[in-house]
């Protein structure tokens, strides 16, 4: 009788059975590296998150203090000494938050004067944008990087909103 076929399907039930166990072997150890994974991801996003609320919130706190410093100086909403005067109190504000050590770019470029201020005569608000800001959240081996433009919305009352696009 010929028995040389029995050793081919041997070594391939052999060789069935190693990949088998294998395979169970990195299931059973990849549900432990999941979870783990997982409350990263979710301590990252929410750190993430935080930091970008933060960041509005102080925009929004500098912008109304450059705001009311600048509206206290002169009695013109609108004109050009008005908007001299708000861009100096703005960059010096955000020369302050510069030092913060979170990182991200917003209060550099603010205090850089890399951003556009536009008053709506119509309207009588202005616009301020900054363009290209970036935060960056890092939770152990994981980054976040988040961009986006930052645009606040402002009248001779208050600031009416801050919000990234």
């Amino acid at each position: 009788m010929n028995r040389r076929g029995h050793i081919g399907t041997l070594l391939l039930v052999i060789g069935a059975l190693i990949l088998v166990v294998s395979a169970l072997y990195v299931m059973t150890r990849f549900g432990d590296d999941v979870s783990r994974v997982r409350s990263e991801m979710r301590s990252l996003s929410g750190k993430s998150s935080a930091v970008h609320e933060n960041v509005l919130i102080n925009v929004e706190k500098i912008v109304n203090d450059a705001f009311v410093l600048s509206k206290d100086k002169l009695a013109n909403f609108g004109d050009s000494e008005f908007e001299k005067l708000f861009n100096k109190s703005l960059k010096n504000l955000a020369g302050q938050e510069r030092v913060s050590g979170l990182n991200m770019n917003v209060y550099a470029k603010i205090a850089l004067g890399n951003y556009s201020l536009n008053f709506d005569s119509v309207s009588g608000k202005y616009d301020l944008v900054v363009y290209d800001v970036f935060e960056q959240t890092n939770v152990e081996n994981n980054n976040m990087r988040y961009v986006y433009n930052l645009e606040i919305l402002f009248d001779k009352d208050h600031v009416i909103s801050v919000k990234g696009f």
